[in-house]
């Protein structure tokens, strides 16, 4: 189980969380059952099921993921740092004054973004508080901020405390205060698709791990990278990393030495410097997509 505040893995046994200390029972006494829940939120759970099934499926497929590599296409870093892109989504205020950031992954050319849910601010019942989040798009050479749009946030209650996954659909240009377009109408967008060089999901230990996104360590607004190896394997789905995770990777993207996803920073590990990252790996993205099918099966 996941921190709803930050992000962090949760111990079973403690009653607040190690990173941000906050309660983990504070926001969920005497909740009614889930089947009380879906139904109450039936039509909220229905159109995000429907889309992230959709676009996590699409983006996956059976065999996704994907470290072992076809010779014959080589990996581009550009095309990696085109489609990572910094979310920032208003919170109780709706302006930017309580924003909360993080990185996300560019799955479709018409603009689905993957990402944390724990970076899309919740109320009480997990539903999202903002109607819209900014997505900024990075130069893919320099890495700096080049576009921005706004998007839909999508999350998925009863699986985001255990999953942290969650989906953006970008909607439109951003228009700034003085009627400036900060984006293109009709774009498409630059997808992250490494299916036609990635063949088989093997991830080994030991092997190098490169992280995209935009840790606020870095400013939070230029796309950051950092390299490690893949350090260990805790289970339960996860990945531990010497690569560098802080607070604003969380949803970016996790990437092996030949460009293939295997899988997406969410959280920086519990040891007193912080030196090391977890990630949520691509089986559990695929787990996380089949208790979703089982969820909307409960609406049918």
């Amino acid at each position: 189980m996941f921190c709803r505040n930050c992000g962090k893995n949760l111990k079973p046994d403690l009653s607040f969380c190690e990173g941000c200390g906050t309660s983990i029972h504070q926001t969920t006494p005497n909740k009614p059952s889930i089947m009380t829940r879906v139904k109450r939120h039936k039509k909220a759970i229905l159109i995000s099921a429907v889309v992230l099934m959709f676009i996590i499926w699409a983006y996956s497929g059976e065999d996704s993921s994907n470290s072992n590599v076809s010779s014959s296409v080589k990996y581009k870093q550009e095309d990696v740092t085109a489609s990572v892109v910094n979310i920032l989504c208003p919170g109780a205020e709706d302006d930017l004054s309580d924003a909360t950031g993080g990185s996300g992954t560019i799955i479709t050319s018409d603009g689905i973004v993957l990402t944390n849910a724990h970076i899309i601010p919740q109320d009480s019942e997990e539903n999202p508080i903002p109607e819209k989040c900014l997505v900024v798009l990075p130069n893919p050479i320099t890495g700096e901020p080049e576009e921005i749009y706004t998007g839909v946030p999508f999350v998925v209650p009863f699986l985001i405390s255990e999953y942290d996954l969650a989906a953006i659909e970008i909607d439109g240009p951003y228009v700034d205060e003085e009627g400036v377009v900060q984006g293109s109408y009709s774009r498409v967008f630059p997808e992250f698709d490494d299916t036609n060089r990635c063949l088989d999901e093997d991830v080994k230990l030991g092997e190098s791990v490169r992280i995209f996104g935009y840790p606020a360590l870095s400013g939070g607004y230029s796309l950051t990278i950092t390299d490690g190896i893949v350090s260990s394997f805790p289970g339960d789905g996860l990945i531990v990393t010497s690569a560098k995770i802080s607070s604003g990777n969380s949803g970016g993207l996790a990437v092996d030495q030949h460009g293939c996803m295997i899988g997406i920073p969410s959280m920086v590990s519990s040891d007193e410097t912080e030196s090391l990252g977890v990630i949520i790996s691509n089986n559990l993205i695929r787990e996380f997509v089949d208790k979703l099918g089982a969820l909307s099966k409960l609406l049918e």
